[in-house]
């Protein structure tokens, strides 16, 4: 591992979390890659022992690492379903999170309105990903989301094979997610909820906004959705 930056003024451990969030983020540290031991990178690193399982502590809290009896630390899949479902507030009857099977579709490099790029906290026309994604539960479609996700064209192909690679992808192809925020509403399937969601035009369903911000407070996602919960679902405010 290189030498931590001089003059940083975050704390020793924070530097630390940095340095492996950046590896994790890069792929240099790949999903189910094992980490060498605590007492090895303190070593490398010329600290205290304390100060590495502190950073770990971090790193653990966020699940980008999981610790595991007799193999040692590993590196998390950021883009398995566990990971991708954290952040959602939908639960089936024991309380637990759903896990939803997912459509994505309707990708294209689009103009960001005035309410995506304050969303995103990018400039008003700037080109972002915009896509659609169906969540179905036990084959029910309970989610028609439209997404939107920073895209720098200058770096990534915007042939169409790419830009699905990119949405299915989704914020774990751009950064460390650990946070989110969500606006809850009410309202009616319009004829286009309706049909994705396969309910009758006027049925009451959930509206729901939400922006997923990486570790550093970037927003990384923003998606709108129209939400049918059904009999079987319901919607946790506190999780």
């Amino acid at each position: 591992m290189p030498a931590l930056k001089q003059f940083n003024v975050k704390p020793l451990y924070q530097q630390v979390a940095d340095e492996f969030i950046a590896r994790i983020v890069s792929r240099q540290w790949v999903p189910g890659q094992i980490i060498e031991n605590e007492s090895e990178i303190a070593r490398s690193l010329g600290i205290s022992i304390g100060t590495v399982r502190k950073a770990f502590d971090v790193l653990a809290d966020y699940a980008v690492l999981e610790r595991q009896q007799g193999r040692g630390t590993i590196v998390a899949d950021l883009s398995s379903d566990n990971m991708q479902s954290r952040f959602c507030n939908i639960v089936d009857a024991s309380g637990e999170r759903v896990l939803f099977s997912t459509e994505v579709s309707d990708a294209e490099v689009v103009s960001a309105t005035a309410e995506v790029a304050q969303a995103l906290a990018v400039g008003e026309d700037a080109q972002v990903l915009k896509f659609r994604r169906l969540r179905r539960y036990e084959e029910r479609p309970v989610l028609s989301e439209t997404v939107y996700m920073r895209f720098d064209g200058g770096k990534k192909s915007s042939s169409a094979d790419k830009l699905m690679a990119l949405a299915e992808a989704g914020w774990s192809s751009t950064g460390l997610a650990t946070r989110k925020q969500e606006l809850v509403s009410s309202g009616k399937a319009s004829a286009e909820d309706a049909s994705r969601l396969k309910v009758t035009a006027g049925t009451p369903i959930l509206l729901l906004a939400r922006t997923i911000y990486s570790y550093e407070g970037t927003p990384l996602e923003y998606r709108t959705a129209a939400c049918n919960l059904g009999d079987k679902l319901s919607y946790a405010a506190n999780l």
